[in-house]
């Protein structure tokens, strides 16, 4: 079963010699879609440590191998086809800095480094091989901080905090910047955009969202043609 205000995440893999056991699938020009539900919490408001994924050739929805935490409110990413489940809260409302990797290839999910700080709601996005965990709250606190991992190290390193806290905010990557939509602070929702440079470890503000949102999905459809500055 799904429920609507679980986790979900619709993440692109694209494979080409992706080994599962002892078998080998091969896809050529081909892009596999799957939607994942990750943790979240039930009717009961109980927070949940199971994984499904939607199959579309079956139109199911197929359980996976649990966390290892209980946790709602976490950020998704995915960097080098692994799944990342970022922060949230458990049970108890104890805000995370766990953080989980699941492997496809295996169905399993590892304990990875901790952030330094638990973030409920955080914006997650990926950004020249690095995974950024972005503000968030922890208690009634907006948080500008940010931090980003990287894999090869397994090394959690805070870099510059954004102009302004925020929470539930919409991340994503676009010519080698982050950009980061909306969220909350402590009083409002936001309208406020800001782009961060990892060349020069800085955030500017950038034009406003039309309206104030929460942002958590942002996509980008962008024409082959499209030039940019």
């Amino acid at each position: 079963m799904c429920f609507i205000n679980s986790n979900l995440l619709m993440y692109l893999i694209y494979l080409q010699n992706h080994l599962v056991g002892d078998q080998v699938l091969k896809f050529r020009h081909k892009k596999i879609y799957n939607t994942f539900k990750v943790g979240g919490h039930n009717n009961s408001d109980s927070e949940l440590d199971s994984v499904e994924v939607f199959d579309y050739n079956t139109q199911e929805w197929c359980l996976l191998s649990s966390v290892f935490n209980r946790r709602s409110g976490h950020g998704i990413g995915v960097l080098n086809n692994f799944l990342y489940a970022v922060g949230g809260r458990d049970s108890s409302s104890r805000h995370l800095k766990t953080v989980e990797c699941y492997d496809p290839s295996l169905d399993s999910w590892t304990s990875v480094a901790k952030m330094s700080v638990g973030r409920e709601s955080p914006g997650v996005g990926v950004l020249e091989g690095l995974l950024y965990a972005v503000g968030g709250h922890h208690g009634f606190k907006r948080l500008s901080s940010v931090e980003a991992y990287g894999p090869s190290t397994e090394v959690w390193t805070t870099i510059a905090d954004m102009n302004f806290p925020r929470s539930g905010a919409g991340v994503v990557a676009v010519d080698g910047l982050l950009y980061v939509f909306g969220g909350a602070d402590e009083s409002h929702i936001d309208d406020s955009t800001e782009c961060y440079n990892p060349k020069t470890n800085t955030w500017n503000i950038v034009a406003p969202l039309r309206i104030h949102e929460h942002a958590r999905v942002v996509a980008i459809n962008r024409p082959r043609n499209l030039k940019t500055c």
